[in-house]
C-alpha cells in the first residue's frame, strides 16, 4: 500500500433522539465511540497504529443526544494496492500464448489491461494475478459510506421503531449532525438526512442551531443550555450538591447497604443515574414533615432514591436530616415550583412507606412463614416455604468447614435466619420497595426482638449483590446465602435452566460467582461437588427431575458451571488465564484451594528456571501417554542421571509434601524446581523408551513420580512459556 500526504480534520458526529433511559445512555456513548472507530477503519481512514488519530476520551452525550469527535482525521483516504489472483494459467492462455477468454473478462472486470496481468505460483498451481492501485476518495465520501449501516447495527437491551419505517434505535432519531471540519459528511441514517444542526436545552430554545465546525460544538451547546461533556456535568453536579448540602448544615448519605459498612457519605450509583437524566443540571433543595424520621433509615432513604431519584443528607450526629436534594433539568426554580412539587410527592410517597410499615407490623414477623406455602418460588420447583425447607438440608455439611476457617456458626441461629429469611416477601414494604429485599427481613426481626445474629443474616444473606459487593456481615449470612444460592442452582439445573450465551434470566453465573466470593474471601475448605450432590438430594421431584438421569445431568453441568465461574474470577483477580487453567485442570472441588494453587503458579512464573521446569513437566507427560505398569524399584536404576534423579527427588519429597498439607503451595513449587538441574541432566543422558520392558517400566515409573508432584499443584502442559514444542522423540 502507498500513502500519501493528506491534512488532518477533526471529525464530529451526534445523533439526537427521543429521551434515551439513564441506565442506557453511558453504554451508548461507548458504543458509538466504538462504531467511529471501527468506521475510520473500514473507510481506510486510519486505525489504532495511526499516531496522529485520535477519538476524544471524553465521553459526549445526554439523555437526547449521542456524540463523538476525533481528531487528526485525513482528509482523503489512503491508496490502497490491491491484488486478485485470476484463473491458472493454463485456462487464461491458449498454447500459442494468446489470452482466452476467462483472461480477457477476468482483466475487464478488474479493471486493467490483459497486458498488465503476472504469472504468480499459489497452492493450486500457476495462476495470474491482477494488481492495481486504487486511489482513495475524499474522507467525506468514504465515511458517508461507512457510516450508516455500522450505526444501523447498533444494538440496546431495548429498542424502538417509529413512523412506517422499519428501523431500530433505542429511540426515535430526530437529526444527524456530521461534519468533517466545516464540510458536512452527506449521508442517510434511519431515514434521517445529516446536516449541520442541532437543538439547544428544550427550554432555552427550540430553534435549530447552526454548527459551523466541530470545534464550536461544545461552546454553542454551553451557552443554549446543554452540558454535553459528560464529565464536565458531573463535576457540576457534584459540586451544586455539595454546597447544597453544607447550606442545610448536612452531607449526602449513603446508599442503604447490608453487605459490610457504608461509605461515610455520597451515592455514587445515584449520582450516576440522575448525570443520564439532565441536559443542564440546577440542584434544589426541599424538606419533608421530621415526623416520618421515626421511620427505619434505610426505608426512608430508599423511598427517596429509588422512586425520586432525591439524595438524603446526614445531619452531624450521622442521623437523617428532614431534607433532601433533588437535581432538575432546569436552568433555575425562581418560582420555587419545581420544588413545591418535589416536596408534595415525596409527602405521598412517605406516607405510603408509613402505612405499609404500620399494616406490616400488625403480622408478627415470626408468623410471615406460614404465608411462604402460598408464594411460588418456580412452579416447578414449589413454594418459598419449601425452598427453605431444601435449605435447611445443606446447613449440617457446612458447619465444619466453617470452624475450620475460624467462623463458629451458631447452628441454631442459622436455621431460624433459614426460616425467615423470606418471609419479608409477603410484606407490603417489599412489594412497594423489592430492592429492600433481605433488608425489611431484618428490621422487622429485630423489631420482633430476634437476636442479632438472626436478623443479621436475613438482612446480608442476598449479598454479594455483585462483583465489588461486601460479603454479609456475620458467619449465619455467609452459609444462608451459599444454601440459599445452591438450593437456586439445583433446582434450575435440574429443570433444565442453564444459562447459554448472553442469557441469563436467573443471573445463576452472578449466583455462582457469589458463592466462590464467599468460599474464597472466607478462606473455607469445602468440596463443591458434595454440596452440590447435597442440593440435588434435597430437591422435591418435580417435571423432569424425578430421574437419576436427570440429577445426573444436572451434577455434571454444575460442575462444569462452577468451573467455568472459577475461571472468570481468576482472571478477574488479574492472574494470567494460563496460570488459571493449570491449576483447575488439576482439581476445580475446593475454590479457596483453587485460588490458592492459581496464585503459586503465576507467582513462580517471575521466577529464574520456570519455564525450562515447566517445559520438562510437558515432556515428561509426553512420554507418559503411556504409563508405566509396574512400581518404581529404586534399585533398578542403573545410570548415574538417574539415580541422581531420585535421589534428589527423595530429599525434596519432605518439604514438598510438606507444602502440599499446609497447602503452601508456592514452597511446593519451589520444592519441585530444586529437581530441574537433575531432571535436566537425565533427559540429556537417559534413554527412557529403551527396548528392555523391565528398565523402560522403571524409568517411566519415575517420571511418573515426578509428574505426581507437580500435578498437585497444578496441569503445567496448559502453561505457555517461550520454547514450548512437541517433546523430542529421539531419546524417550
Amino acid at each position: 500500500m502507498t500513502r500519501r500526504r493528506v491534512g488532518r480534520g477533526v471529525f464530529l458526529l451526534e445523533i439526537m433522539t427521543e429521551e434515551i433511559p439513564a441506565r442506557m445512555v453511558a453504554a451508548a456513548i461507548e458504543d458509538l465511540r466504538s462504531i467511529v472507530a471501527k468506521a475510520l477503519t473500514v473507510a481506510r481512514l486510519g486505525d489504532e497504529s495511526d499516531e496522529e488519530l485520535r477519538i476524544e476520551a471524553t465521553p459526549l452525550g445526554t439523555p437526547r443526544r449521542l456524540a463523538v469527535m476525533a481528531t487528526g482525521v485525513p482528509a482523503r483516504q489512503t491508496d490502497e494496492r490491491r491484488v486478485v489472483i485470476g484463473p491458472p494459467v493454463s485456462a487464461a492462455f491458449d498454447s500459442a500464448g494468446n489470452a482466452t477468454r476467462a483472461a480477457i473478462g477476468f482483466a475487464k472486470a478488474q479493471g486493467v489491461a490483459v497486458q498488465k496481468l503476472e504469472r504468480v505460483s499459489t497452492p493450486r498451481g500457476e495462476c495470474i494475478q491482477a494488481s492495481r492501485v486504487v486511489h482513495g476518495v475524499p474522507a467525506t465520501e468514504a465515511l458517508a459510506e461507512a457510516l450508516p449501516p455500522l450505526i444501523e447495527s447498533m444494538t440496546f437491551p431495548k429498542m424502538m421503531r417509529w413512523g412506517n419505517g422499519d428501523h431500530r434505535f433505542v429511540r426515535p432519531i430526530h437529526s444527524i449532525l456530521a461534519l468533517l471540519d466545516e464540510k458536512i459528511i452527506p449521508m442517510t441514517i434511519a431515514g434521517i438526512r445529516s446536516g449541520r444542526t442541532t437543538l439547544g436545552h428544550r427550554t432555552v430554545s427550540t430553534k435549530k442551531l447552526t454548527i459551523a465546525s466541530p470545534s464550536t460544538y461544545v461552546a454553542i451547546l454551553r451557552r443554549q443550555g446543554v452540558l454535553v461533556d459528560v464529565k464536565e456535568r458531573r463535576a457540576e453536579i457534584k459540586k451544586q450538591l455539595d454546597e447544597a448540602a453544607r447550606k442545610i448544615g448536612g452531607r449526602i448519605a449513603p446508599p442503604p447497604t447490608t453487605e459490610g459498612p457504608a461509605p461515610p457519605e455520597g451515592d455514587e450509583e445515584l449520582l450516576e443515574e440522575v448525570l443520564h437524566l439532565v441536559e443542564w443540571p440546577t440542584v434544589i433543595s426541599g424538606s419533608f414533615d421530621e415526623a416520618f424520621l421515626d421511620l427505619p433509615s434505610s426505608i426512608l432513604v430508599t423511598a427517596m432514591r429509588h422512586h425520586q431519584k432525591f439524595f438524603s443528607l446526614l445531619g452531624r450526629d450521622g442521623g437523617l436530616l428532614g431534607s433532601f436534594l433533588a437535581v432538575a433539568n432546569v436552568l433555575s426554580d425562581r418560582s420555587g415550583a419545581i420544588c413545591r412539587g418535589n416536596e408534595w410527592v415525596l409527602r405521598a410517597r412517605l406516607a405510603d412507606a408509613r402505612f405499609f410499615w404500620e399494616e406490616d407490623r400488625r403480622v408478627p414477623f415470626i408468623d410471615r412463614r406460614r404465608e411462604l406455602e402460598r408464594v411460588t418460588f418456580h412452579e416447578k420447583l414449589g413454594s418459598y416455604a419449601l425452598k427453605t425447607a431444601r435449605m435447611e438440608q445443606l446447613v449440617d455439611p457446612l458447619l465444619e468447614p466453617f470452624k475450620e476457617a475460624g467462623l463458629e456458626i451458631d447452628r441454631a441461629a442459622a436455621v431460624e435466619a433459614i426460616r425467615h429469611c423470606k418471609s419479608d416477601l409477603t410484606t407490603q414494604m417489599v412489594n412497594e420497595f423489592p430492592e429492600l429485599q433481605g433488608m425489611v427481613g431484618g428490621i422487622y426481626a429485630r423489631a420482633e426482638g430476634l437476636s442479632e445474629r438472626v436478623a443479621s443474616a436475613i438482612e446480608g444473606h442476598y449479598g454479594p449483590r455483585g462483583a465489588d459487593d461486601a460479603l454479609p456481615a456475620v458467619p449465619e449470612g455467609l452459609l444462608v446465602s451459599i444454601v440459599d444460592r445452591l438450593d437456586t442452582q439445583a433446582g434450575l439445573f435440574l429443570i433444565g435452566i442453564v444459562p447459554t450465551g448472553s442469557r441469563d434470566p436467573y443471573g445463576l453465573r452472578r449466583s455462582a460467582q457469589g458463592v466462590c466470593r464467599i468460599l474464597i474471601e472466607s478462606r473455607l475448605h469445602v468440596s463443591l461437588t458434595r454440596l452440590i450432590d447435597c442440593a440435588l438430594g434435597s430437591q422435591t421431584p418435580n417435571a423432569g427431575a424425578d430421574s437419576v438421569d436427570a440429577a445426573g445431568r444436572a451434577r455434571a453441568a454444575l460442575i462444569d458451571f462452577y468451573r467455568a465461574r472459577l475461571q472468570y474470577l481468576g482472571e478477574e483477580a488479574g492472574l494470567r488465564s494460563d496460570s488459571v487453567r493449570a491449576a483447575l485442570a488439576t482439581n476445580a472441588d475446593d475454590p479457596y484451594e483453587s485460588r490458592l494453587r492459581m496464585n503459586a503458579l503465576d507467582t513462580i512464573r517471575s521466577e529464574p528456571g520456570f519455564e525450562s521446569l515447566a517445559l520438562a513437566h510437558k515432556r515428561i507427560k509426553n512420554i507418559l501417554k503411556t504409563p508405566p505398569s509396574v512400581a518404581l524399584d529404586a534399585a533398578r536404576l542403573h545410570e548415574r542421571a538417574e539415580r541422581d534423579l531420585h535421589a534428589d527427588l527423595e530429599a525434596a519429597r519432605p518439604t514438598i509434601l510438606e507444602g502440599v498439607r499446609r497447602r503452601d503451595y508456592l514452597t511446593t513449587l519451589r520444592g519441585i524446581a530444586d529437581l530441574r538441574p537433575a531432571l535436566d541432566r537425565f533427559f540429556d543422558e537417559v534413554m527412557v523408551m529403551v527396548e528392555d520392558p523391565a528398565i523402560r517400566e522403571n524409568r517411566l515409573a519415575l517420571l511418573q513420580t515426578i509428574a505426581s508432584l507437580f500435578t498437585q499443584v497444578g496441569d503445567f502442559s496448559e502453561i505457555a512459556v517461550e520454547g514450548d514444542a512437541p517433546a523430542p522423540q529421539a531419546r524417550g
